[in-house]
């Protein structure tokens, strides 16, 4: 079973007397994020339910409508794991970053924040979102989709493709321009997420991998 990170009673100690409880009457604004950076969720602890969340190394909220302790996925079972905690300059809200299993959100969607008001196009969460459609794609075939036609195929030929598509940003980088190079490249980036997601996996699991290379 996965476990998060724990922590000793000096380190509870420590990091619980350093917040402000009482400037919320006894509460404290809690954010969760993944290894992404991605927002998860906003919840709040009382101390106790900080402690346990340290002792655990599983993400416990307090609940203001039902005045107690819960569990995140306590009957959902999509858990929370701990991987690092922080706090803001003023030390009266906390951060965890959170290793998540299944989606964050009672609605089923991976983040409680996606209602997008104004939709910012940048950056890694395009890679959620095109796992989304990928894994859609998988459970419900479209006529007229590519990803449908290379999830179809089979393996091997998403697998082709990767190789494919790799050659071609290597010959752009080497005799084209930086717009082919762009071009190319995410069509290679297309090519390894589908493979991925086809073999069970996804980039949070490539992530980690590179996190466990940084030295």
């Amino acid at each position: 079973m996965m476990e998060g990170a724990k922590f000793t009673d000096y380190e509870i100690s420590k990091i619980a007397g350093g917040l402000d409880f009482e400037k919320l009457s006894g509460i404290i604004p809690t954010i969760a994020v993944d290894e992404r950076g991605r927002v998860l969720m906003l919840a709040f602890m009382n101390r106790e339910a900080l402690e346990r969340t340290m002792r655990t190394g599983m993400m416990h909220y307090w609940s203001r409508s039902r005045k107690r302790l819960w569990m995140k996925g306590e009957e959902s079972k999509h858990y929370q794991y701990v991987l690092g905690v922080y706090t803001d300059c003023d030390s009266d809200s906390i951060l965890f970053k959170v290793r998540q299993v299944g989606p964050a959100c009672h609605t089923g969607e991976p983040t409680c924040f996606y209602k997008a008001l104004k939709e910012y196009r940048g950056g890694s969460e395009i890679l959620e979102v095109l796992e989304v459609l990928m894994r859609d794609r998988m459970k419900n075939p479209k006529e007229g989709s590519y990803t449908s036609k290379v999830i179809k195929a089979g393996i091997k030929e998403a697998a082709k493709k990767v190789s494919e598509e790799a050659a071609e940003v290597s010959v752009a980088a080497l005799a084209e321009n930086k717009e082919r190079t762009v071009y190319e490249a995410a069509d290679l980036m297309y090519h390894l997420l589908l493979l991925l997601q086809m073999k069970g996996t996804n980039m949070d699991e490539v992530f980690e991998e590179l996190w466990r290379r940084r030295g």
